[in-house]
């Protein structure tokens, strides 16, 4: 007889997501995967100054806020017909790569390492969660657990340097960036970056060693389509100085050349209505619709030519060939980390390139009518900002975010979202304790949107249990 488990919220990751999966003999046999939030952030910035958009929509996400500037940018001075300098490019991508480095490292240890270690500090305690590593190791990676702190927010930190404060960054703007880097911000932004390096070769590498050892299992778990997107990520097309991820797509096993036409959402299963349910990047009739039939989340699904496709470091690394073991949960997690060593690689050649010189700043004249966009891969995988100008005013904007692809839905095809896909098909050891659902959910590293922390002296402490 087939069992039904309903996890909501899932912890451990950025927004409010719910998952409910139906079990039967132990087995995944269906998923769905529900975002809890609506926001609408594109229907706010129409009839705003295309401007208003870069910053705005830093707004969207408090972890990758940057992303969200930097795409708008692009979005906009590709509509306003604007190329950045050299020297703004690197440093743009200077601060992009911060925001790599504090998501990778607070991802790795604050959000998935207590799914494989017994974290000592935290009172709350599961008895039916079992943990594999030895308890001298475990203490070990405690310690680890405890020091990432300092350095995700070190990474944090240089982001600041550059763009004023983080998160929500003033540092980039249309035509380039807006800080005048000197000699000791230099200086301060190298000895950052090389304590940082230090700990993801000497500390970082050594922990996903030890959890690939003990926990096998799942290098099997969380298997997706292996369709894989990327618009590129500190590629030479993009004035880059070293070649990381260029744009391209995986789809069954044979890589192919990237086409933006073929990007879509499919609204079938997401609580909005229009005259259609497959809408591309012009298409702004849509209503919301809490009342739909068969509709089960806020988030549309993203299709490429029709298909779901994963987004993320596993993506690039598999669509740059560094890394084709696999497809699975902790492949996943090992990308990150690959990938997060490799980021600070470049950022330490970028640093040694970027030129003292006063910053780009010219006034703009914004079009009667234009139409632009930015694609960029961020630290959780493509993101995408459309915008049309019309009376010199946003007409339109339209984001598709990563998790936009890795959240996605069932669409009218019924193909299921690429979450949905991982989570099919899992032995489940234990139904009341199904730890191995939020390991699979959290190596996609989704966010539905920023979370809202709220801390206070006046309540009890809430203790809660975690899958």
């Amino acid at each position: 007889m087939s069992e039904k488990i309903v996890i909501n919220p899932i912890t451990r990751i950025s927004g409010f997501m719910q998952i409910e999966v139906t079990i039967d003999k132990n087995i995944v046999v269906d998923a769905k995967t529900n975002g809890h939030l609506f926001r609408g952030f594109e229907e706010m910035l129409k009839g705003r100054s295309p401007f208003d958009a870069i910053y705005f929509t830093e707004r969207i996400c408090g972890i990758c806020s940057t992303a969200h500037g930097f795409v708008s940018s692009i979005a906009v001075e590709n509509a306003l017909g604007v190329q950045p300098d050299n020297n703004s490019n690197i440093i743009r991508q200077i601060m992009h790569g911060c925001e790599f480095l504090q998501n990778h490292i607070r991802h790795f240890y604050q959000f998935t390492i207590p799914d494989y270690v017994q974290i000592e500090v935290s009172p709350a305690k599961d008895p039916g969660r079992k943990y594999k590593i030895p308890r001298e190791v475990n203490s070990k990676i405690n310690n680890h657990y405890i020091e990432a702190f300092k350095y995700s927010r070190a990474a944090h930190r240089m982001l600041a340097l550059l763009g004023g404060k983080a998160p929500h960054n003033h540092g980039i703007f249309v035509g380039g960036v807006t800080v005048n880097l000197d000699v000791s911000k230099l200086i301060e932004l190298k000895a950052a970056l090389a304590a940082i390096k230090d700990f993801i070769n000497s500390v970082m590498f050594e922990d996903i060693g030890i959890i690939s050892k003990y926990y096998t299992e799942d290098f099997k778990n969380g298997a997706g389509y292996g369709n894989f997107l990327s618009y590129g990520a500190f590629d030479k097309d993009f004035n880059g100085v070293m070649a990381y991820c260029k744009a391209g797509v995986i789809i069954d096993n044979k890589k192919e050349a990237f086409d933006p036409a073929k990007i879509n959402e499919d609204i079938a299963h997401s609580y909005y209505s229009a005259s259609k349910e497959i809408l591309k990047e012009e298409d702004a009739a849509w209503q919301t619709n809490i009342t739909k039939k068969d509709a089960y989340t806020w988030v549309k699904a993203a299709r490429y030519n029709g298909l779901p496709m994963e987004v993320g470091p596993l993506a690039r690394l598999w669509i740059n060939g560094r890394y084709t073991k696999g497809i699975s949960t902790l492949d996943r997690v090992t990308a990150r980390v690959m990938e997060v060593k490799m980021v600070a690689d470049i950022m330490e050649d970028l640093l040694g390139k970027v030129k003292l010189i006063s910053a780009v700043q010219n006034s703009w004249e914004i079009p009667m009518a234009s139409k632009g966009v930015g694609l960029r891969d961020t630290t959780r995988g493509a993101l995408a900002h459309w915008i049309t100008i019309e009376d010199k005013k946003i007409k339109n904007y339209n984001i598709i975010t990563p998790s936009g692809w890795n959240i996605s839905p069932e669409d009218s095809n019924g193909n299921k979202g690429v979450i949905e896909k991982a989570l099919i098909g899992t032995y489940i050891e234990d139904v009341k304790s199904p730890s191995e659902l939020g390991r699979i959910v959290r190596s996609f590293d989704p966010c539905v949107s920023c979370a809202t922390h709220i801390i206070s002296d006046k309540y009890d402490d809430l203790l809660m249990r975690l899958v």
